[in-house]
């Protein structure tokens, strides 16, 4: 008899069972692939380790992040080591004759886009102005201050607070063009990583940008030393320290309810093809609300179905690895990250066009690409030779639809050839160092993930039916005792699926 059971080892399912274990709960986490982690996770190649999605993220001691509590209530900072990000990205695009590297906080990108765009100072200064008040209202409403702090800030609590305010409904094409009219060249630079989120800057809600993006643009990125796999050992390690069992090839079959429909425990396969049967009153749900609705009986799957309304999935990534025989520096990359604007790219919109590219071989019409060379930082991914370098961009898995198996390894391997290629265009030699490239898919993601349609985020992050509520919450489910413990249950990205593991154990301690 368990408290509670993680239905999958992603970051949520893993928050939530640390927290329940930290709190004297028994838990189980039950994964149905070989290793932990879900989405997050390293795996070794070529003497190296490749990171699975992490680029980068935000540090948990930023006011306002999400993953911060979680980091102090686990004391995950004596274990996870965070490598900062100097510059947070570079943008190269034919429209500007050399790079824009954005870094050094608010002030430093604004310095950056006004030696580019020297015509539009007080645009770039009013946009990011706006990011900035609204990261101040983010601080105020989310970390307890004492009187000399409020004192302080009263004059300025107005204007953040109606810097948020004015623009809850609006998305980031609303508010990119109130700020920037029909000229295309700063809103191309600022969104140039618009594939981490979406590819439909028209409902991409204005308040995740400035929150998301703005972190970023103030604090800088950080990566986690040892790669992903390193927070996700933590985690585990937590679990298992405060009594707890993480399970691998653990493949859920059933959620068993009662006759009240509420939770009872699960039914789970083994490596061996053995079912085994476990019980608690509470179950972590890290699979997709669809997954789990199909392990339900009729009534509460049907429930949880509705429950869902009517929400779009996010898209999915596609991800080129690299083993390079040198350093990417040694090829004249000199950013972490890099964002690689094609030539047709003329327009924010035109980030829509973007995700149908792979349902076709390659053209002269490339993808946008975002280059991440770990060997930039100190990543601890190698040792003795170069850290690999990914390459990521926009998938559907409509693009792969009814492909058969041979001809979907040569439309991948037609877009690696391509990928690199344009690479190479960017930095000569490129191409001659790669010692082994692997590209990953929507349909990876698909397998990997048992996500509808390779969703990497959860939902989309589209404006809310109701923006001053806030993106709705589906971490507490109509099935009494199921609880989503993912990136399903709230925002996408790492910190989102960190912050519904951590209400998602909230609720369930509250209940228990």
């Amino acid at each position: 008899m368990y408290d509670a059971i993680a239905v999958g080892s992603g970051l949520g399912g893993l928050t939530a069972a640390a927290l329940t274990a930290r709190a004297g709960g028994k838990v189980l986490v039950l994964e149905k692939n070989p290793g932990f982690g879900g989405a997050a996770g390293t795996y070794p190649r070529a003497g190296r380790r490749f990171e699975i999605s992490l680029h980068e993220t935000t540090r948990p001691e930023v006011p306002g992040d999400p993953k911060g509590a979680v980091f102090a209530a686990l004391g995950l900072s004596e274990r996870v080591e965070f490598v900062p990000i100097e510059i947070f990205q570079e943008v190269r695009t034919p429209l500007l004759d050399g790079p824009a590297r954005l870094g050094g906080g608010l002030a430093g990108v604004e310095s950056a886009l006004r030696r580019v765009l020297p015509d539009m100072g007080d645009e770039i200064a009013g946009f990011l102005g706006q990011i900035g008040r609204t990261l101040e209202a983010i601080e105020a409403m989310s970390v307890r201050h004492d009187g000399a702090w409020w004192r302080g800030h009263a004059a300025d609590l107005p204007l953040d607070l109606w810097a948020v305010v004015r623009d809850m409904g609006s998305s980031l094409s609303d508010v990119m063009s109130r700020h920037f009219g029909h000229i295309e060249l700063p809103k191309l630079l600022l969104a140039a990583n618009l594939p981490y989120y979406t590819d439909d800057p028209d409902r991409f809600w204005w308040l995740g940008y400035a929150v998301a993006q703005g972190f970023f643009l103030q604090h800088g990125g950080h990566y986690v030393k040892g790669g992903s796999g390193a927070l996700v050992e933590a985690l585990v390690a937590i679990i298992e320290e405060g009594g707890g069992t993480c399970r691998s090839g653990a493949t859920v079959t059933r959620l068993l309810t009662g006759d009240d429909h509420a939770i009872r425990g699960v039914e789970w396969r083994d490596a061996g093809g053995t079912l085994h049967t476990e019980l608690a009153p509470v179950v972590f749900g890290n699979a997709a609300p669809e997954r789990l609705a199909g392990m339900l009986p009729e009534g509460p799957g049907e429930a949880l179905h509705h429950a869902q309304g009517s929400a779009a999935p996010s898209i999915s990534l596609f991800e080129v690895t690299y083993a390079l025989a040198c350093p990417g520096r040694d090829l004249g990359i000199t950013a972490y990250s890099t964002a690689l604007l094609p030539e047709w790219m003329l327009m924010l919109d035109d980030y829509r066009a973007a995700s149908g590219l792979l349902g076709h071989p390659p053209s002269d019409r490339m993808p946008p690409l975002i280059v991440v060379d770990y060997g930039q930082i100190d990543s601890g991914l190698a040792e003795g030779v170069p850290a690999p370098v990914s390459v990521t961009g926009v998938d559907r898995l409509a693009n792969l639809a009814g492909l058969s198996a041979a001809d979907y390894a040569a439309r991948k391997a037609d877009w690696v050839a391509a990928i690199t290629a344009r690479l190479d265009a960017e930095w000569p030699g490129f191409a001659a160092a790669v010692g082994s490239a692997e590209m990953a898919t929507a349909r990876t993601m698909q397998d990997w993930l048992g996500t509808p349609g390779g969703a990497v985020y959860g939902y989309a992050p589209d404006v809310p039916e109701h923006p001053f509520r806030g993106p709705e919450s589906r971490v507490e489910t109509p099935v009494p005792g199921l609880f989503l413990a993912s990136a399903w249950g709230g925002m996408g990205g790492y910190t989102g699926a960190m912050g519904a593991g951590a209400e998602a154990a909230r609720r369930a301690l509250r209940r228990r």
